[in-house]
């Protein structure tokens, strides 16, 4: 039976799910959601489409209530004092989980007209703007999660942050003690703020990729692309935020020159094509 539950904030420690009503659909199927894209933080992207992480199951996202069969019977009616702690919403329609992530500006009371055989006002009543599209869609035949954008689904699935995840100020700081890298000017990690942070964590990852000899190729490949990034030595001159953007830039290859009209650009999103 299709069931819309709700995830409560009720200070316990376990999860906790209260049914809201039975039999309704009350998310849409997107139509494309057979284009979705393996998910990385390197791909944007367009207006409409998904991302997916297949194997779903096999992450630490994975949440408890999904591993069972579904049952409307096994969670209590919300009450309505507890409408105010109401986290998340999750509709099961047809063997699909649709999750919704739901602010605390949506729960907010608000006066409105409902307009039905007869319109009536309702003042301060307790009303949740349901999406068109949920935020996130697991599809268990296919063990997939489905969804758009990563930082809707943060506070739905424990972790998944880490996938696009920032560097610690660690992990900066070795970054930038690289001999590769050369500060001036006063730079040093304190001054990363958070995009080169989540650069530098890829870049982190994309290094240990490398071979030495490959290094030195993408180093060159960098010279040759940002003449402005002085290199002296063996090392990039960094001593500001878009020096810096320059480099990790590089370091993951988003510099190409076209095939006509010899224009260099940088690419703001990577998709890796099939092989």
């Amino acid at each position: 039976m299709n069931c819309l539950i709700a995830k409560i904030k009720n200070g316990s420690r376990s999860i906790t799910y209260k049914k809201i009503l039975s039999g309704k659909n009350i998310y849409n199927s997107p139509e494309n959601l057979n284009e979705a894209v393996a998910y990385s933080p390197n791909v944007l992207l367009e207006d409409g489409s998904w991302y997916k992480i297949d194997s779903f199951s096999e992450t630490s996202y994975f949440q408890e209530m999904m591993k069972n069969e579904f049952s409307s019977v096994d969670y209590d009616s919300l009450e309505i004092g507890e409408f105010e702690m109401i986290d998340y919403l999750c509709s099961f329609q047809e063997g699909i989980y649709y999750f919704q992530n739901v602010s605390k500006g949506n729960l907010q009371p608000k006066s409105w007209i409902h307009i039905g055989d007869r319109y009536k006002y309702i003042e301060n009543g307790n009303v949740i703007n349901i999406n068109k599209y949920a935020d996130a869609i697991y599809v268990k035949e296919k063990d997939t999660l489905y969804f758009t954008n990563l930082s809707r689904i943060t506070g739905i699935f424990k972790g998944i942050s880490d996938l696009y995840r920032e560097a610690t100020e660690e992990e900066t700081a070795a970054f930038l003690s690289n001999e590769f890298v050369t500060l001036s000017d006063g730079f040093d990690a304190t001054s990363v703020k958070t995009a080169n942070r989540k650069r530098i964590a890829l870049a982190i990852e994309t290094l240990k990729k490398f071979t030495p000899d490959e290094k030195k190729k993408v180093f060159k490949y960098i010279r040759g692309y940002c003449p402005d990034l002085q290199f002296k030595g063996n090392s990039f001159s960094i001593g500001n935020e878009e020096q810096l953007k320059q480099l990790l830039w590089g370091i993951e290859q988003r510099y190409y020159t076209t095939l006509v009209g010899n224009e260099k650009r940088v690419a703001n999103s990577v998709m890796l094509l099939g092989r």
